[in-house]
């Protein structure tokens, strides 16, 4: 099991109008309200991945034979539109008993009275089921003022986790004999690699479309909450213009002009990468970690190696955030005329039996990793990214949950998302520009929008709110810094 402490951490859309669509997968009496005996709970959920609608169909069959007074009626939505879907149903007075809104989605329901609390019905057994400490009100980010509204599916200790994919034989053919350990190694290899591809093999690819590479690799120079939100949660000033944040920046910069990454990356999509590492056109990249299982279904024999991701010449300056426990995702309507039984479905969702099949389907990990730890640790792909998972990840605090004032100022900057690094640093790789005074305009606008923000706050919200000065982004935080 990957280490968790029980320690007090805090981490980390206009509606659309849409026609909705219901498609019953599962249980003969899918329109109706009740068939006989029978009590309908609704599940409004999204097919993803892929497979997911057949996983679920036979899933709520296996719960059904053995719940045979509950039917079952599945409503699919496309992701991009599920949060908007919810909301019109909820609107029309045709809200889901059980729905999945994921992250901040779960909050803009919350925000509308729309999602039930969950505390009365959770045993101990339930709470067992989950790693030790990880189910606490304060950091498990499910919570919301003490009370459990959510519960978890895909997310646990390694979600944040980014690694370092690397294809083995390439390095071997360039006289390397293992991964990049720090930024200059990596513009080396990866120049040397190109240069020997002769437009056949690259070296490096910056991930995909805005250069999603910056943040991972500023993620080991800089405290998370720099890429993540243009703000230094040790100061609490606006940080974009760190030197670590830069340099990450300049280090792309470099590399595309002088032609060393893998050309069109500035159009890819979140799939190109791992494909052209599979047909073994890319020699490296970062990632998230679902690159490696989709890689190895695309190229079983590969010489794929994962690593934790290079650090800045002069070492690792922070290690990547534990923002809280989980993220939400499944939630029950407090419209809901049938709570016991939704409850019934929400547990099986987070049942051993269920999170086991899940993860047998996907091979993702879930939030119960009795669930499948046995079987990863099996797998040398799984096995490394949990080994990276334990070297690099650590708890960090994120305002958001640690008070009012903390979010006020968060979501405000969330709503302006020209003031993170994003376009600004592909504007300076692309364009062959320096970031720095990019970067320093941007902290002037970010500083005037935090002032805003408390100022108009009434007194709820201070620099205190975004300020944890004890903090050392390379240790786990503790409640008291």
């Amino acid at each position: 099991m990957i280490h968790t402490r029980r320690a007090l951490y805090y981490a980390a859309a206009a509606a659309l109008t849409l026609t909705l669509s219901a498609c019953s997968l599962v249980g003969a009496g899918g329109e109706e309200a009740s068939s006989g005996s029978k009590i309908t709970v609704t599940v409004a959920l999204v097919p993803d991945p892929p497979g997911a609608s057949e996983f679920y169909r036979q899933q709520f069959d296996t719960f059904q034979a053995a719940n045979p007074d509950i039917n079952v009626k599945v409503v699919e939505n496309p992701s991009d539109q599920q949060l908007s879907a919810i909301e019109l149903m909820f609107q029309q007075g045709s809200s889901p008993d059980v729905f999945r809104a994921q992250d901040n989605g779960m909050d803009r329901m919350l925000e509308r009275g729309w999602v039930a609390p969950l505390d009365r019905y959770v045993t101990p057994e339930f709470l067992g089921r989950f790693p030790q400490g990880s189910m606490e009100p304060a950091t498990s980010g499910l919570h919301r003022d003490g009370k459990l509204m959510s519960l978890p599916l895909v997310w646990g200790n390694w979600s944040p986790l980014r690694v370092f994919i690397y294809n083995k034989a390439i390095l071997k053919e360039n006289g390397f004999d293992g991964p990049p350990k720090n930024w200059s190694e990596m513009e080396k290899m990866a120049t040397a690699i190109t240069k020997k591809g002769d437009g056949k093999v690259f070296g490096y690819a910056p991930t995909a479309a805005k250069a999603l590479a910056v943040e991972m690799l500023a993620n080991t120079a800089v405290p998370y909450s720099v890429p993540a939100q243009g703000i230094d949660f040790r100061t609490g000033e606006a940080a974009t213009a760190d030197p670590g944040m830069v340099e990450a920046v300049e280090l792309h910069r470099r590399m595309q002009a002088d032609k060393v990454m893998m050309p069109g990356w500035e159009s890819w999509d979140g799939n190109r990468a791992f494909t052209e590492f599979a047909a073994e056109k890319l020699a490296m990249y970062p990632s998230a970690p679902w690159n490696v299982a989709e890689i190895r279904k695309l190229n079983p024999e590969i010489e794929m190696g994962v690593s934790a991701i290079p650090v800045p010449d002069s070492g690792r300056g922070a290690y990547t955030a534990l923002p809280q426990s989980f993220g939400p995702l499944w939630g029950m309507s407090a419209q809901s005329k049938h709570p016991k039984e939704s409850w019934k479905v929400m547990d099986f969702l987070s049942s051993l039996e269920f999170h086991k099949a899940y993860y047998t389907k996907f091979g993702t990990f879930t939030a119960l990793e009795s669930a499948w730890k046995d079987e990863a640790v099996k797998n040398p792909d799984q096995k490394a990214i949990l080994d990276v998972a334990t070297e690099t990840l650590r708890l960090a605090p994120n305002p958001k949950l640690a008070s009012e004032g903390g979010k006020m100022i968060l979501t405000a900057r969330e709503g302006k998302p020209e003031l993170r690094h994003i376009d600004a640093a592909a504007d300076s790789i692309v364009n062959n520009k320096p970031f720095l005074p990019m970067a320093k305009d941007i902290d002037k606008k970010l500083g005037t929008l935090i002032d805003e923000t408390i100022a108009a706050s009434g007194g709820k919200a201070s620099r205190k709110d975004i300020t944890f000065p004890g903090w050392n982004p390379l240790e786990p935080f503790e409640p008291e810094q």
